[in-house]
């Protein structure tokens, strides 16, 4: 599956032998990025994107690894993305995506869009962490997607700082939703399943201040959970 603008450079990129993400790897001027396995920032024909390999995450981490069975979830992920962009929360487009075939299953790399900021992980525990009114303005919008995520009858199970990004003006930031393949619709009580979510990010906050340093402090959390509160200005939270 490839957009058309970049399908031709995903077939080039095919012809050469290698799969998508191993051709990534290999052009010079790339960007790595770290998470599941690492992830390359390079250009995709007319586009720049990130190329990553899909992994099982999890209890099925070390049972299947890369090995999906079924459908390939690039799909599921391009619909997602376009609902969420749709509702109002942003998250990178899928660009292109490939299968291969791995025994009864199959391996996949997938290709979204580049966005030029950083993830939680790199803006607070960064050389130059945001400070003063950039730091409650990037709270305040990671406070507001999140609420919106939630208010479109969505949860993210990975929601973690790594999963949430930040480009634009310091004073004026846009908050992004990463990684949105395995966004499910709640499950039972609404209040019960944001709450569990919530927790998940909250786990992901302590994880990072007893890694590094405790950059992220309780008066931060305490802004971002207003923002929450508060709702999307003018949104369905509001």
């Amino acid at each position: 599956m490839a957009r058309r603008d970049v399908a031709a450079a995903v077939r080039r990129a095919l012809a050469a032998g290698t799969t998508l993400h191993r051709w990534a790897g290999q052009q010079p001027g790339r960007r790595e990025f770290t998470g599941r396995g690492a992830a390359y920032g390079v250009a995709l024909g007319g586009a720049r994107v990130v190329v990553r390999h899909a992994r099982h995450g999890g209890l099925l981490a070390p049972l299947l690894g890369d090995v999906f069975l079924g459908r390939p979830r690039f799909y599921r992920e391009a619909a997602l993305a376009h609902r969420l962009a749709g509702g109002g929360v942003r998250t990178p487009a899928v660009v292109a995506g490939v299968r291969y075939r791995a025994g009864p299953g199959h391996r996949a790399d997938v290709a979204t869009e580049w966005i030029d900021g950083a993830d939680m992980v790199e803006l607070f525990y960064g050389a130059r962490p945001p400070a003063g009114a950039a730091r409650e303005a990037a709270l305040a919008a990671v406070g507001h997607l999140v609420r919106r995520l939630h208010d479109l009858g969505l949860v993210h199970p990975d929601l973690q700082l790594r999963n949430l990004a930040l480009s634009g003006a310091a004073a004026a930031p846009e908050a992004w939703l990463l990684d949105v393949d395995t966004c499910r619709p709640m499950r039972g009580a609404a209040a019960r399943e944001r709450a569990r979510n919530l927790a998940r990010l909250y786990r992901s906050w302590a994880k990072w201040n007893r890694l590094r340093e405790p950059r992220l402090t309780e008066h931060d959390r305490a802004l971002f959970a207003a923002a929450y509160l508060e709702g999307t200005p003018g949104g369905p939270g509001a």
